[in-house]
C-alpha cells in the first residue's frame, strides 16, 4: 500500500509561488499513484481567520486523485498555549470553519489492513469543548484499529525532538503527552508522520518510524536550531510511504519546484502584516 503525505502548504488566495507549488505537487502526487494522500496541517498561509484561503486551498487540493484527509495545523485554527502565533489562539469558531470546507479533524481510515489514523494537535491542552470530544474519540482508537498495523498522523509531532522542548509551540503539549502515550501504547504503531517543523527528517523511537514532512511552500534555513528542532533537509517535498511488511518511507519532489525563503515571498509579507506580526 502507498501513502503520500503532504503538508505546510499554506496556500493563499493571492497567488504567488506557495499556490502555484501546491498546485504542482498535487499534479506530483497524481505521478505517483498512491492509495490515499494525508495532508498534516497549515493548509492556509498563515492566518486561520482569512476564509478566501481556504476557498483556494480547498480547490487547488481538489485535483488530488486519491482519497484525501485534511489534517489542520496552527495557521488553519490557531494554536493553544501562551503567545500563540500572530495571537490567534485556537477557538471553536477557527475549528468550525476549518471543518465547514475540509471536513471533521480526525479520521481512522483503514487500507489494505492498515489503520491510517489522524487528529488535531491544536486541540490538546486549548480546554475547548472540541478537545474533550477528541479525547472521548481517541480513547475509542484501540478498538477502532484492533490488531492491524497503524501510521498516526498530526500536524505537530506528537513528542519534541528533546525533552526541553515539548511545549504547545512545537509538539503536543506536556500536560497532554501522557494520556496520549497511554493509548497510543495500546496500538501497533508502526510510523509517525507530521508537519509544522518545515523539514524532512526520519527518526525512530520504540520501532517505529518517525518522519518530520517538509513544507511545499517556502524553507525557513536557519530560521529555528537545529538544537531546538532536530537536524533535517531543508527542502521542499511530499513524503512517500510504501506500507508493507515494515513501513519505507522516503521523501520526493518534482525536479521544477521553486524553493523560497519565507520571507522572500510576498504573500507571506502581506499576511504577517495582516497579522501586526513582525520578524
Amino acid at each position: 500500500m502507498k501513502l503520500v503525505q503532504i503538508t505546510d502548504t499554506h496556500i493563499s488566495h493571492l497567488g504567488g509561488s506557495p499556490s502555484s507549488n501546491a498546485a504542482r505537487f498535487v499534479a506530483f502526487i497524481n505521478e505517483l499513484e498512491p492509495d490515499v494522500v494525508v495532508h498534516t496541517g497549515d493548509v492556509t498561509i498563515l492566518d486561520p481567520d482569512e476564509d478566501r484561503d481556504r476557498v483556494t486551498a480547498k480547490e487547488i487540493l481538489a485535483g488530488i486523485d486519491a482519497p484525501l484527509h485534511v489534517l489542520p495545523g496552527n495557521h488553519d485554527v490557531g494554536e493553544p498555549g501562551d503567545d500563540p502565533f500572530g495571537d490567534r489562539p485556537v477557538t471553536s469558531a477557527r475549528v468550525a470553519a476549518f471543518r465547514n470546507h475540509f471536513g471533521i479533524d480526525r479520521f481512522v481510515d483503514i487500507v489494505d489492513g492498515w489503520a491510517v489514523v489522524g487528529f488535531n494537535s491544536e486541540l490538546f491542552e486549548s480546554g475547548l469543548p472540541e478537545e474533550a470530544e477528541q479525547w472521548a474519540w481517541i480513547e475509542t482508537l484501540p478498538e477502532q484499529v484492533g490488531p492491524r498495523p497503524a501510521v498516526v498522523f498530526t500536524h505537530k509531532p506528537v513528542r519534541a525532538h528533546a525533552p526541553e522542548h515539548q511545549n504547545t509551540h512545537l509538539s503536543i503539549g506536556p500536560g497532554a503527552l501522557p494520556r496520549l502515550e497511554a493509548v497510543l501504547a495500546r496500538l501497533d504503531v508502526r510510523a509517525y508522520g507530521s508537519g509544522h517543523l518545515h523539514h524532512y527528517a526520519l527518526t525512530e523511537r520504540d520501532g517505529a518510524a518517525v518522519v518530520s514532512a517538509p513544507s511545499t511552500a517556502f524553507v525557513h534555513r536557519g530560521a529555528v536550531s537545529a538544537d531546538v528542532v532536530g537536524p533535517g533537509l531543508a527542502q521542499l517535498g511530499v513524503v512517500e510511504y510504501e506500507l508493507g511488511d515494515r513501513v519505507l518511507p522516503s521523501f520526493r519532489a518534482p525536479l521544477d519546484i521553486v524553493e523560497p525563503e519565507f520571507l522572500e515571498v510576498e504573500q507571506a509579507r502581506i499576511a504577517l502584516d495582516a497579522l501586526g506580526v513582525t520578524l
